[in-house]
């Protein structure tokens, strides 16, 4: 079950996370200076992203859904997605990798071995497969819970310094992240009535 971070809801969903720790807050940028350090391919990907979207939906409509020109376009979109998400599954630098298991706009929730320190400020990089999407960020962590069911420890960080833009497309992000659920427990509800058929059938 997730909860929101602020004034956002979460997704639950696994996604990678970099994380390096900062010795104070102090040490976080301001927003000069943090739009001036964010690696280039991060805001290709925020680009593309935001534009390839707003495109395909103004054609979407001028067009049937199902017309040529919006299957090809549709096609040339997912082969970006999957380069750039290859050249991006490059930053995922695995001695700072974390597991993420919530997302939303306010924020990021984490599963570790052990407890971070409280208000430890981190440099972050957020990874989105499914969105050929990567975020570049600083977080600050307001709390880790010990898993009752687990030996590790969730861990909920909230942004300190991240792109306007790059949090919207983090809003959508989870809310395409709650349609794919929605849909995929519709299939598997689906999928058990035919079973649960077939069985008193026979």
């Amino acid at each position: 079950m997730t909860s929101p971070i602020g004034d956002f809801f979460t997704v639950g969903e696994y996604f990678p996370v970099n994380l390096i720790a900062l010795e104070s807050a102090t040490n976080i940028p301001d927003e000069d200076a943090f739009i001036a350090e964010i690696p280039e391919l991060f805001t290709i990907a925020s680009s593309m992203a935001e534009s390839d979207q707003q495109q395909l939906q103004s054609i979407k409509v001028e067009q049937s859904s199902g017309s040529a020109l919006v299957a090809f376009l549709e096609q040339q979109h997912k082969r970006m997605n999957i380069l750039l998400g290859y050249m991006l599954r490059n930053e995922d630098d695995p001695k700072h990798r974390f597991e993420g298991v919530e997302y939303g706009g306010g924020g990021i929730r984490l599963l570790n071995d052990s407890p971070l320190t409280e208000g430890q400020v981190f440099q972050a990089k957020l990874f989105f497969k499914e969105e050929a999407l990567a975020i570049y960020c600083y977080l600050t962590l307001e709390n880790c819970q010990h898993e009752e069911d687990s030996d590790r420890y969730r861990c909920t960080l909230r942004f300190a310094q991240i792109r306007e833009e790059d949090q919207e497309l983090l809003i959508r992000a989870s809310l395409h992240a709650q349609s794919r659920q929605l849909k995929e427990r519709s299939k598997q509800r689906r999928e058990q009535k035919e079973s649960d058929s077939s069985s008193s059938k026979s």
